[in-house]
């Protein structure tokens, strides 16, 4: 059993007899524009950016109404985290130098977060290095101050 065909759907059914030819090319039935293409009356494109348009006129996304651009609260708060934790290490006996070079390092990093993020991210990673290799020797000293008191070097 075969279902009949419905009147329409054929391209034969689309011409009218102002146009015996049928649809025209890069259209579509119903006088709808093609996907993607956007059809304005008879006035033309409404005011403002066009809502087609994915970018604004810098190469950035247009903002609607109520949306704010992201901050990019990352390396200022990286810069503040590792300000705070190198002063902290600056003021104790044991991680002085590193401390004090990591305060260094972040300081002038916070300076440059607005400015220069990129070389604000370098000085960042150096201070983690700073403050890593004053751990690293602290770590060196305990285990050779160990290693001295059980073999005796350390005896009266």
């Amino acid at each position: 059993m075969t279902t009949p065909e419905q009147p329409g759907q054929g391209p034969q059914d689309w011409r009218t007899p102002s146009n015996p030819y049928g649809p025209q090319s890069g259209s579509t039935p119903y006088g709808q524009p093609p996907y993607g293409q956007q059809q304005y009356g008879p006035y033309g494109p409404p005011p403002g950016p066009d809502p087609n348009q994915q970018y604004g006129q810098y190469g950035q996304q247009p903002y609607g109404y109520g949306y704010y651009p992201p901050r990019q609260q990352g390396p200022r708060t990286h810069a503040i985290v590792a300000l705070v934790v190198s002063i902290v290490l600056a003021l104790s006996c044991y991680f002085t130098l590193g401390g004090i070079a990591g305060a260094i390092l972040s300081g002038v990093a916070l300076g440059k977060v607005d400015t220069e993020p990129d070389q604000s991210r370098k000085l960042l990673k150096w201070t983690w290095i700073s403050i890593g290799i004053n751990a690293a020797l602290f770590a060196i000293g305990i285990g050779a101050l160990i290693w001295a008191g059980i073999n005796g070097y350390l005896d009266d």
